[in-house]
């Protein structure tokens, strides 16, 4: 009796095993096409891309865009300049998001910003300024951390860089303070809901290096067709500088 039983439960417990070795094999076997299986199926031009379900293999292929940072303080806050490099001649991301992470001696987060930007086919270096952020530089410690993510690429034909020109634009500087004013000139059929332009400040040391001085930025928006419109920023600076100490430069 006592040899019946167990021939029952080892007869049971073999069914058991069998139906989930069935059922694992089955689901490998019979599993839903997807972009992620590493096989070439549902219609696609490679492996996992292409197709009417996939990303394109353009796309896939694409080599990612660098991003880096640099940082100074002033006055209990933080001046960060953002520099992003698309290494690919027919797309550009309409959108992308960035962050950015500053770190305390003990490794701990202490301030994190994300944003969304874009990015031109092929732009070397675009530069973003983000002026004013509410952490003390003197808490930060080591280099700042910046990733990037989520990007919307476009083929080039449907992502050209607009034609805006800066003129006349003129630096004065009272004590620790520099106010630049300008043109902005949109030079497209096309009307341009918004335009940042953002200002760096730089102070010339003695052996022709530069130092930052100072950040900020400024938005126009709805710019019309071929309209050119003034601008002004305001920029402190951590110094009292003269106007022959320092360099100014805009990224639009």
């Amino acid at each position: 009796m006592r040899f019946v039983k167990k021939l029952i439960y080892g007869v049971l417990y073999l069914g058991i095993l069998a139906a989930l070795g069935y059922w694992t094999y089955s689901s490998n076997l019979f599993a839903a096409p997807t972009c992620f299986d590493n096989t070439l199926n549902q219609a696609e031009e490679e492996a996992d891309c292409g197709g009417p379900n996939c990303t394109p293999c353009a796309v896939k292929k694409l080599q990612p865009i660098s991003a880096s940072a640099k940082f100074f303080g002033l006055d209990g806050t933080t001046n960060a300049i953002l520099t992003f490099s698309n290494p690919n001649l027919n797309y550009g991301a309409q959108s992308f998001t960035y962050t950015l992470n500053f770190s305390n001696q003990a490794k701990q987060n202490i301030f994190s910003l994300t944003k969304l930007s874009f990015i031109y086919p092929a732009e070397a270096e675009k530069v973003v300024v983000e002026p004013n952020l509410r952490v003390n530089s003197r808490e930060i410690f080591g280099n700042a951390e910046i990733s990037v993510a989520n990007f919307n690429w476009i083929p080039a034909a449907e992502l050209a860089e607009p034609q805006v020109q800066t003129r006349q634009v003129k630096t004065e500087i009272s004590g620790a303070t520099a106010t630049i004013t300008g043109i902005l000139a949109n030079r497209e059929s096309f009307g341009l809901s918004r335009v940042t332009i953002g200002a760096m400040v730089n102070q010339l040391l003695s052996d022709q290096s530069v130092k930052p001085a100072g950040a900020s930025k400024t938005i126009l928006q709805n710019l019309k067709p071929f309209e050119e419109r003034a601008l002004k920023i305001t920029v402190p600076l951590n110094a009292t500088l003269k106007l022959v100490q320092t360099e100014t430069i805009l990224v639009t």
